[in-house]
């Protein structure tokens, strides 16, 4: 089997940014995983700190394609680390839902396992599909890290995102695949200290379905 090949978006001695593929998992006991591929996809660093293997410095849903960031050396792997622990990490996501949400713009703060969980939305775009009926755009942010925390809190106001098999309501047509998108990240580089950003400007899948009315 041919080594997995995986969007680089930006690498130093440090650290790398990629563009994980919806339906492949972070890690896992499976053979097709990011961190087995990281090896294969990313360059050797000679820095004196270098850990053995790159490694994922945080997850996203196997489901879920988008900006993913990976640590090449001890400094950056712990320093990152902490910084997504005291919300130092800025993350920006988009999704494709079922029908009209209740404000252009809110807060969804609904607990998830009995924690406190926040997402903010905004509504971009609305259309009603010939096929789907009304659909939405939303670019979310995430003010908290709980587990399927944006699958949850989108399902809890009604609007599931298409593709959710798991939090969908009940009589939804199935759609292949998970339409939610990881497309903006912001943090200070763990090393340099020079702040980073990376967007993700057009997802191809979203703007063909939108097109479609």
């Amino acid at each position: 089997m041919l080594p997995l090949s995986i969007p680089v978006i930006h690498e130093d001695d440090h650290l790398a940014i990629l563009h994980k593929p919806a339906s492949l998992p972070v890690s896992g006991n499976r053979f097709r995983t990011v961190e087995n591929a990281l090896l294969f996809n990313l360059k050797k660093t000679l820095h004196a700190a270098a850990m053995p293997w790159p490694r994922p410095v945080h997850r996203l849903d196997a489901a879920t394609s988008g900006l993913l960031v990976v640590a090449k050396t001890y400094p950056a792997m712990i320093r990152l680390g902490q910084a997504w622990q005291i919300g130092k990490v800025e993350k920006k996501y988009r999704a494709v839902v079922w029908g009209n949400l209740p404000n252009e713009s809110g807060n969804i703060t609904t607990p998830i396992d009995e924690k406190a969980a926040h997402t903010i939305y905004q509504v971009t775009r609305t259309i009603e599909h010939p096929k789907l009926g009304v659909i939405s755009e939303v670019s979310l942010t995430l003010k908290t890290g709980r587990t399927h925390q944006l699958r949850k809190h989108l399902a809890s106001i009604g609007n599931d995102i298409l593709g959710d098999l798991v939090y969908k309501k009940s009589g939804r047509p199935k759609i292949r695949g998970l339409w939610l998108f990881a497309t903006e990240i912001k943090f200070t580089h763990p090393v340099t200290k020079v702040m980073l950003e990376f967007k993700l400007e057009k997802i191809n899948k979203v703007n063909k379905i939108f097109n479609k009315n």
